[in-house]
């Protein structure tokens, strides 16, 4: 009687905590340690200690936390280090809990994905209800609970799900929901901007495809292998329509140049090869004549400084590029009020306006050229990243078998930016790559050991024959490349949480 209880109530606290790991750090924290207090009440220490001889997987996430407490041996920063460790408890804490108590039957298990599509549905039915009713609502702020890259990987996962439970259970009914669920998630990430959810579903797709579709029905094999190929070659053919667009020079930038404008002022031609939207930007400048006719379409200053932190003039400069315009009191005639709103709000090329990859790929676009021509990465999402990656490669090499010990890769990281006078180094960031991570924090040394525990234990526990294990790690190993997912709470509750519940239990067999 008394184990069930306990189990009963273990089962609510990780079906709480599937909720509030995209709602609510506080009562994520509170929920976790409630978890740990009732793994402790329920005292049968035998049990425990009998199931630790076998659980590899918990074997292997204690190692980590191993490695981090022997790497403080070689930590200056002992303040940040101990911080580092107090955040990552929720890491080693819940597989503690729940790979030495008995694993949830298939119906708890089909209650918690329950529980965590319900929450996602529901959190992206409240992102979309910001969007309607707050105007301007950066898409980063669509999810209030949760940054937008994390919550990106929570649905990934819930669709991963979706489509499992519709392959595996074959009811047309569920099958006509579930797509419906998909469709419905795979709108919300294109309003979220997170297209890194889609190349980790796109990859995801195509992996669990070559390795597990001799396990599908002919007729659904065929229709996933072609699905996967549509939706890779569809996404490399339109990558690639977009740049040439973006490249392809436009009429007003292979004519002979100007000197002057209609009304007889002297043009700026700067050759400086920057090009959007296939236009070069610093050709057939007017700034005297924008400035005068701008005072005449708007009440905004012409100097103000627009919500995203510029001026007026480089957002309506790079505006009248895009749209194919001379720089010039002729270019802003064909400005209309809604152009005139935009370009108030900072935006700075009318492709912006668009909810397509096209906005995507020439942000990219765009990021590549400012560093082409003028190496400039700061405020520039992917290019910020290679830059932190490039001066995280050094700091490695210089310490390449210990790290730099578990708190001093935020200050090795800042001072190597300073030393190589980065545009970053007043940033505050360090890595956004979870491998150079822990590569900087324990050297290459305590990153093989890492691995190899994590990879015994998936080879002892033969965790693959778990689709939903798969498509987990293929999310996670994908998110480590672009993002300290390991950092914040949301990554480790979903890192810690989606390993133990997916993976194959030794104690199931």
């Amino acid at each position: 009687m008394r184990q069930q209880i306990h189990s009963s109530i273990r089962l609510v606290l990780v079906c709480v905590m599937m909720i509030t790991m995209t709602t609510s750090v506080f009562v994520s924290n509170l929920v976790w340690v409630l978890l740990l207090a009732n793994w402790v009440a329920e005292w049968n220490w035998r049990q425990k200690f009998a199931h630790f001889s076998h659980q590899y997987l918990l074997q292997a996430f204690l190692v980590l936390l191993g490695v981090h407490l022997l790497w403080l041996l070689g930590t200056h920063n002992i303040a940040y280090a101990l911080f580092d460790i107090q955040k990552k408890l929720p890491l080693f804490l819940i597989p503690l809990v729940l790979l030495t108590s008995p694993p949830p039957t298939q119906h708890q298990q089909r209650f918690i994905a329950f529980f965590y599509i319900t929450t996602v549905l529901v959190v992206s039915f409240i992102g979309f209800a910001r969007y309607l009713l707050i105007p301007d609502l950066p898409y980063r702020e669509l999810v209030p609970y949760i940054s937008h890259i994390r919550f990106g990987l929570n649905v990934s996962m819930a669709v991963c799900i979706l489509c499992y439970c519709a392959i595996k259970y074959r009811a047309p009914w569920l099958y006509g929901l579930n797509t419906l669920l998909v469709l419905w998630f795979l709108f919300f990430l294109a309003l979220l901007h997170a297209y890194t959810a889609f190349a980790i579903l796109i990859v995801t797709s195509l992996v669990l495809s070559l390795a597990y579709g001799k396990r599908l029905q002919p007729v659904v094999r065929r229709a996933t292998t072609c699905a996967v190929i549509v939706l890779v070659v569809g996404a490399a053919g339109l990558s690639g329509y977009y740049c040439y667009d973006y490249y392809h020079l436009k009429p007003l930038s292979t004519a002979p140049l100007k000197p002057l404008t209609p009304n007889g002022n002297p043009y700026l031609h700067r050759q400086d090869g920057l090009i959007e939207n296939g236009n070069y930007v610093h050709h057939y400048v007017s700034e005297h004549e924008m400035r005068v006719a701008w005072a005449k379409l708007s009440q905004y200053p012409f100097d103000s400084i627009t919500p995203v932190g510029y001026t007026v003039y480089p957002a309506l400069l790079r505006y009248l590029n895009g749209m194919g315009l001379t720089k010039d009191s002729l270019g802003m005639t064909h400005l209309t009020p809604s152009d005139v709103a935009a370009i108030e709000k900072g935006i700075a090329n009318p492709v912006y306006l668009q909810r397509s990859p096209r906005k995507l790929i020439y942000v990219m676009c765009y990021e590549y050229e400012n560093y082409r021509c003028y190496r400039s990465v700061k405020n520039f999402t992917m290019l910020q990243r290679l830059e932190l990656w490039r001066n995280g490669a050094k700091v490695l090499l210089q310490h390449p078998i210990l790290g730099v010990g578990t708190g001093d890769v935020v200050d090795a990281c800042q001072q190597q930016m300073l030393q190589s006078q980065s545009p970053l180094a007043d940033s505050g960031l360090h890595t956004h790559n979870q491998y150079l991570n822990f590569a900087l924090a324990f050297g290459l040394l305590g990153l093989l050991v890492i691995v190899f525990f994590f990879v015994r234990a998936i080879r002892l526990t033969h965790s693959f024959r778990s689709v939903l294990f798969a498509a987990f790690l293929c999310i996670l190993l994908i998110s480590f490349l672009t993002e300290d997912t390991l950092e914040t709470l949301a990554g480790i509750l979903f890192a810690s949480l989606g390993w133990c519940l997916t993976c194959h239990n030794p104690q199931q067999s």
